[in-house]
């Protein structure tokens, strides 16, 4: 059997899991997990708390809240325990021997670390950086698992660097502003028919970089209010990278590949409310433009003359909303206790969906704990559990007899346990 088209969707859509590729924190691939200090609250009111040098990443603006030179280092560890359960997958008719195992465990754990800085220059100016990891997501399907020809690795990364600066214009309203520098880094695979009770394991690898800013602005609206807006525009991914194939197939199939992807931008409103001297309400709607992840086209450099062109992927996403309250609990000078609860709407179509982002919409609970140690050393706890909706899966892919159907429900849930030290110098 020749290679047929199927095995070039393949590709575009292992390509297409650049910027496809789901987080267990936030719907569609973001990932919030930029301090621990917010992850006791769910990220509510992100935009509005400045309470560390994270207020660098989540709003600009609110870094005119610290008057002293402060450094966060955070990290995270992600827990993702998800399966696949199949409800009537079909493999490629090509596959009569080897259709494989019914069901996919994709679970992994990994790793995000975050780094905050705000070097305050005089009483209405702060300067800031962060270092952050906003895309990324590692996923592993069995290799031999029944839909492995649509997908069978992810291992998504991202890093952006964002230098920042507040202006305090008076003593109620600041602004803020930053830019961006964000590379966006991937190893995809999945199964190939080849031919007859044949298949070649095809690998993707590619990076680029995309710039973009941000920018914010926080106000005082009563002695007990405080509000804050912060908007982070879309970056577009000039991604390079290749395509290999095991086998026979990499004689005329390995080829560069390029591509152009817009990352979404996002519109965060916060409020910070002091109930009294002990309790704080805080709030959060975040807005993410996924309407940027429409279709995608792919381009082949320096291919062979047997290479096939990949053709272009509709994807069809719409905008989505998140929703976050918490609240912190004062508990003594030195000891705060924290709690929220939050609620992420998919931007993946019903129909859209496929086994590398198998999205719904999902509940996130969290609690945490912060306590001072010193006057300088502050040290931040947090855990989250998210629970995702069940994600009907029914994703039809190819032609003739490399043609697969994937056809069954994702499960599962994921674990977070984040911390951090921050320390005024």
């Amino acid at each position: 059997m020749k290679q047929s088209a199927f095995q070039f969707k393949i590709i575009s859509t292992a390509i297409a899991t650049l910027c496809m590729a789901g987080s267990v924190q936030a719907a569609g691939f973001a990932l919030l997990e930029q301090n621990a200090s917010g992850a006791g609250v769910a990220y509510a009111g992100k935009a509005a708390i400045g309470e560390d040098a994270s207020a660098a990443w989540f709003n600009p603006a609110s870094m005119s809240r610290l008057k002293e030179r402060q450094v966060v280092l955070g990290g995270h560890y992600i827990d993702l325990n998800s399966e696949f359960n199949n409800e009537g997958t079909t493999t490629p008719p090509a596959m009569t021997t080897n259709t494989g195992r019914n069901v996919g465990d994709f679970g992994s754990e990994g790793y995000i670390p975050n780094f905050h800085l705000v070097l305050p220059f005089n009483d209405k100016i702060n300067f800031g950086l962060s270092v952050a990891t906003p895309f990324g997501l590692k996923t592993d399907y069995q290799p031999d698992w029944i839909g492995r020809f649509q997908g069978i690795t992810s291992d998504i990364k991202s890093v952006n660097i964002n230098p920042s600066v507040s202006y305090k214009v008076n003593e109620q309203w600041s602004v803020g502003a930053g830019v961006s520098a964000q590379k966006l880094d991937a190893k995809l695979s999945s199964s190939t028919v080849l031919g007859l009770n044949t298949e070649s394991l095809t690998t993707i690898a590619g990076d680029g970089w995309g710039y973009g800013f941000n920018l914010g602005v926080m106000g005082q609206l009563t002695p007990a209010t405080r509000v804050g807006v912060a908007y982070r525009s879309a970056i577009e991914q000039d991604l390079e990278g290749n395509v290999t194939f095991s086998g026979p197939a990499a004689a005329t199939q390995n080829s560069d590949l390029s591509s152009k992807i817009r990352l979404p931008s996002s519109l965060s409103i916060s409020s910070v409310t002091d109930l009294n001297p002990k309790w704080q309400l805080l709030a959060d709607a975040t807005w993410t433009e996924w309407t940027t992840i429409q279709k995608l086209q792919f381009d082949r450099v320096n291919a062979g003359a047997g290479a096939a062109p990949i053709p272009v992927q509709d994807y069809e996403w719409k905008n989505s909303w998140r929703f976050a309250v918490g609240g912190i609990y004062k508990y003594s000078d030195t000891i705060n206790l924290k709690a929220g609860v939050a609620y992420d709407m998919t931007p993946v179509p019903d129909e859209r969906r496929k086994v590398r982002l198998p999205d719904e919409d999902r509940i996130t609970l969290a609690v945490g704990s912060q306590y001072k140690f010193d006057k300088a050393t502050t040290f931040d706890v947090a855990f989250q559990y998210v629970m995702p909706d069940k994600a009907k899966i029914d994703s039809t892919e190819g032609a003739g007899g490399a043609q697969s159907r994937v056809l069954g429900t994702a499960e599962g849930d994921a674990f977070i346990l984040s911390g951090q030290v921050s320390y005024k110098f």
